[in-house]
This record gives C-alpha cells, sequence and structure tokens, in this order.
C-alpha cells in the first residue's frame, strides 16, 4: 500500500504516514483530498529540516521526536555531542619501520620485552603476534603506564613519544 508523507498520524513516539487510499464510513477514498485526510483525524505532516545554523563544535543534530499541534505533527532536532573517534590502529610493520627509522628499535624491544601484558607474555611477544596495535588498549590506564615507561627508557619526554605516534600512518 503506497502512503501520502503529507499526513501522519503520531501514536506513543511513532509516526504513521496516511494512505494513499482507503476505505471508511464515508466511502471509497481512491484521491483523498486534504479535507478527506483531515476529516479521517490525519494531520498535516512538516519534514523540518535540521537547523540552519552549524551546532556548536563537538556537535551534530539529529532528529528528536515530533512537536504535535492540534493539526500538524512537525519532525523535532535536539543538538548532540559527536560520539568518540574510534581508537587508532597501527600496523606492528609501521611501528617498528619508525622505530628504526628514529633509532630507537633495540632500546622498544628491551623495554617491551621487560613489560608483561598477561602473566608471562610481554609486549614484545604481543607486538610480535598480534595484527595491529590499536590505541589504548587493553585499558587507558594500562596503554598510558606502557606509554610512559617507554619515554623513560627511550630518553624521551611522554610529549615525543606522544608526538611520535601522532606522526604514524594509521590503518
Amino acid at each position: 500500500m503506497s502512503t501520502n508523507r503529507n499526513y501522519a498520524k503520531l501514536a506513543e513516539g511513532q509516526i504513521t504516514f496516511a494512505p494513499s487510499a482507503w476505505v471508511d464510513e464515508r466511502g471509497y477514498h481512491a484521491s483523498p483530498t486534504e479535507t478527506d485526510y483531515l476529516l479521517a483525524k490525519w494531520k498535516h505532516y512538516v519534514d523540518t529540516p535540521a537547523p540552519s545554523e552549524p551546532p556548536p563544535e563537538g556537535y551534530h543534530y539529529e532528529r528528536d521526536g515530533y512537536d504535535e499541534t492540534a493539526d500538524t505533527i512537525a519532525v523535532r532536532w535536539r543538538t548532540v555531542a559527536n560520539p568518540p573517534p574510534p581508537p587508532r590502529r597501527w600496523s606492528r610493520l609501521t611501528i617498528k619501520t619508525a622505530l628504526a627509522t628514529a633509532g630507537m628499535l633495540d632500546a622498544a624491544r628491551q623495554f617491551l620485552a621487560s613489560v608483561e601484558i598477561a602473566t608471562g607474555y610481554s609486549a614484545w611477544e604481543a607486538l610480535a603476534d598480534c595484527d595491529y596495535i590499536e590505541e589504548g588498549y587493553p585499558t587507558a590506564e594500562r596503554w598510558n603506564g606502557i606509554l610512559e615507561g617507554a619515554a623513560a627508557a627511550l630518553g624521551k619526554t611522554r610529549a615525543e613519544i606522544d608526538a611520535f605516534i601522532d606522526a604514524l600512518p594509521t590503518e
């Protein structure tokens, strides 16, 4: 059955669009007029566009239900915070190549071999076994602890380590 998206009803927050034709106590409505729709208790539907002014930095607009009056149903919008970006990922080839190019591969190997990510399983072994490194793995606290330790082991500041990571191409 085709619908007429110019008219709608709202029930429990859900929109239902009017049919293009119907039968009721007044008869068969094959080409209903505005009056037919309004007598059948359908309301004008207004697909209100999102606000034209840009949302604040870090936010976007989302539909937030409908505003209903005696004869109109209109889309309502709200401002919503953008979700956090997905964690960055790097291939182990990218990481090892960058460490080697920077002359830090041996020091990184020694440090990561001393860090256990599980009992008897070093971060260096994990780097050899994994498909990629994901930012924040396994937790933000653990990730930060490893980076702090790497900075100390490599004779760098945490800011320098962060800049090094920021310069790596992601997957």
